[in-house]
C-alpha cells in the first residue's frame, strides 16, 4: 500500500476527530455528568444572540463568497477579452471587456459591503464588551 494513501487516511481521521471534539465540546465526557475539579460552572446560551451570531456568520460567508466570485468571474473576462482583442475578432474582446468591467464594479461593491458589514460587527462587538465591563 502506497504511503501516500495511509497518510492521507490518517489526516483525514485525525482532521475528523480534531473537528468532532470542538464541534461537540467532548472534553472530560468520561466523568458522567461530574462536574470538572477548578472548571466553572457554564452559563446557558442565549438562544437570541446565537440565532443572530449564526445568521451574521452566514452573510458574512455569503457576502465573501459573492465577492471571490465576482472576483474570479472579473479576472476570467477581462483576460479573456485582452487575448480577443489582440487576436480576433475585435468586437467580442470588446464585449468581454465590458462584461469584465460590470463585473469589476460588482467586486468593489460586494468587497466594500463586506468591509463596511466587519467593521459593524467589530464595533458591536467592541461596544458589547465595554458595557460589560461598565455594568459589572
Amino acid at each position: 500500500m502506497p504511503w501516500a494513501i495511509v497518510i492521507r487516511l490518517l489526516a483525514r481521521l485525525a482532521a475528523s476527530l480534531f473537528f468532532w471534539r470542538i464541534a461537540t465540546n467532548r472534553r472530560r465526557a468520561f466523568a458522567g455528568g461530574q462536574a470538572v475539579p477548578g472548571a466553572t460552572p457554564k452559563a446557558r446560551i442565549d438562544a437570541q444572540a446565537a440565532v443572530i451570531a449564526v445568521r451574521n456568520s452566514i452573510l458574512f460567508t455569503w457576502r465573501a463568497l459573492l465577492t471571490i466570485a465576482f472576483l474570479t468571474a472579473t479576472t476570467l473576462l477581462l483576460v479573456a477579452g485582452l487575448t480577443i482583442v489582440v487576436l480576433t475578432p475585435r468586437w467580442l474582446g470588446a464585449v468581454l471587456l465590458a462584461a469584465a468591467l460590470g463585473t469589476g464594479w460588482a467586486t468593489w461593491f460586494e468587497g466594500r459591503v463586506l468591509v463596511v458589514a466587519v467593521r459593524m460587527r467589530t464595533r458591536r462587538r467592541r461596544d458589547e464588551r465595554l458595557r460589560k465591563t461598565a455594568s459589572s
